[in-house]
């Protein structure tokens, strides 16, 4: 039997509210690698932050080193932030949601994780609220857990930017030892090219790509 259901409620907020950072931004995606060994010794010696949350402190990092990365596009306004306050894309029965991170650079990857935790639950029991998930400057989103490599993520406005975080699979690598198998990590940076250009935003990535390389840095 056909079923036809009126597109509202939920599904039609979340478009209404993602549309502009699709059709009225111009999405660039960038990808790159990370071998994630290292990460995932630091992982096992420090009682196993999310990798979610490794993402989000290299990414305030980042942000911090390149401010010009860290800017939102409001009412025909550039506003560069000096804040850090990450939005976490998190799944519920009610549909996506993006509570924020506020002050993430200051945070330790532990501190992140029981946030990104606690996110998780709220979103379970359907208790994110609007408030939760205003006075963003950036998105993370990770579905590697899924198993996906790449993906193209929208744009959460009003920010210009998002990481998109993949799996970490294991692949044979040549090494001075021969072929070895190494963990690889996978990333996708969507950027608005109105806004920012593509070298500053290449060396942006590269910066997430070695802070998670060297996650001490991340302590």
């Amino acid at each position: 039997m056909t079923k036809k259901i009126p597109f509202a409620g939920v599904r039609k907020a979340i478009t209404q509210r993602l549309s502009p950072g699709f059709h009225q931004a111009l999405p660039v995606a960038l990808m790159t690698e990370y071998q994630a060994d290292a990460l995932l010794e630091h992982r096992k010696l420090n009682n196993k932050p999310s990798i979610t949350a490794y993402g989000v402190k290299a990414t305030a990092l980042a942000l911090k080193k390149y401010p010009e990365m860290n800017v939102t596009f409001e009412a025909d306004e550039l506003i560069y932030h000096d804040e850090v306050n990450i939005a976490v894309a998190v799944d519920t029965p009610r549909g996506l949601r993006a509570p924020v991170i506020r002050n993430a650079d200051q945070k330790s990857l532990r501190e992140l994780t029981e946030i990104i935790d606690e996110f998780a639950e709220k979103g379970k029991r359907g208790e994110i609220t609007l408030a939760d998930q205003e006075g963003h400057s950036f998105t993370v989103t990770n579905l590697g857990m899924l198993g996906i490599a790449y993906f193209t993520p929208i744009i959460n406005p009003p920010d210009c930017s998002i990481l998109g975080m993949g799996t970490i699979a294991s692949r044979p690598m040549i090494t001075e030892k021969g072929v070895e198998p190494r963990k690889i990590g996978y990333l996708t940076l969507v950027f608005d090219h109105r806004v920012i250009d593509g070298v500053p935003a290449s060396k942006f990535l590269r910066e997430i790509r070695e802070l998670l390389e060297n996650p001490s840095k991340l302590e």
